[in-house]
């Protein structure tokens, strides 16, 4: 992930605001986010410092209106809409594309959701594998769910979808990763 400017502690409005450490707490959990959500690593990365610069801006400039619990869910929201501009960006650029159109769906960059040096490499593997197999908005709940920790309202701001929706798209989710388990267990 990149890292913050040397000036990570600014001057805001209200006072002192140490970005480092709020980065440090949350970055993880938004490089995560835009990883689920970007066909690359190199996408995920820029989506993510596109969205930080946002969340900076509107914070610092003073048009960002909520309190700083509410910084997170900001970022969230800013990843989702920016990887979808990329993505459509992206989906323009193919359907131009003649030749090069299969090498590139071809050379889809596969980059690991799940990164942690704790991890046993074949579960990460086998997790990310199940992940990926799931609808993107199902996987889409469940990344924000258990990785990101939010709650089920705060992924339906996030995403703009119904609470009613989310809810079913877990709970839908958590059936296929069963299913999945139970044909094929995670032997150690």
């Amino acid at each position: 992930m990149k890292e913050m400017p040397p000036h990570s502690t600014r001057e805001a409005a209200g006072g002192t605001i140490d970005w480092s450490a709020w980065l440090a707490e949350y970055g993880s959990q938004l490089l995560l986010y835009a990883r689920q959500q970007c066909r690359s690593e190199a996408d995920a990365e820029d989506v993510l410092q596109e969205a930080l610069v946002q969340l900076v801006h509107a914070v610092e400039g003073g048009s960002f209106t909520g309190s700083q619990d509410q910084w997170r869910a900001y970022a969230y929201t800013a990843i989702r809409h920016l990887a979808m501009d990329r993505g459509r960006r992206e989906q323009v650029r193919r359907h131009y594309a003649t030749a090069q159109q299969e090498t590139l769906r071809e050379g889809v960059e596969e980059t690991p959701w799940l990164s942690s040096a704790a991890d046993d490499e074949y579960l990460r593997c086998r997790l990310e594998s199940m992940l990926r197999q799931l609808p993107p908005e199902f996987a889409e709940v469940v990344v924000l769910h258990i990785w990101g920790e939010h709650t089920f309202q705060q992924i339906a701001d996030i995403t703009g979808n119904k609470l009613a929706t989310i809810t079913s798209r877990y709970r839908y989710a958590l059936q296929m990763l069963r299913k999945e388990l139970e044909a094929n267990p995670i032997e150690r």
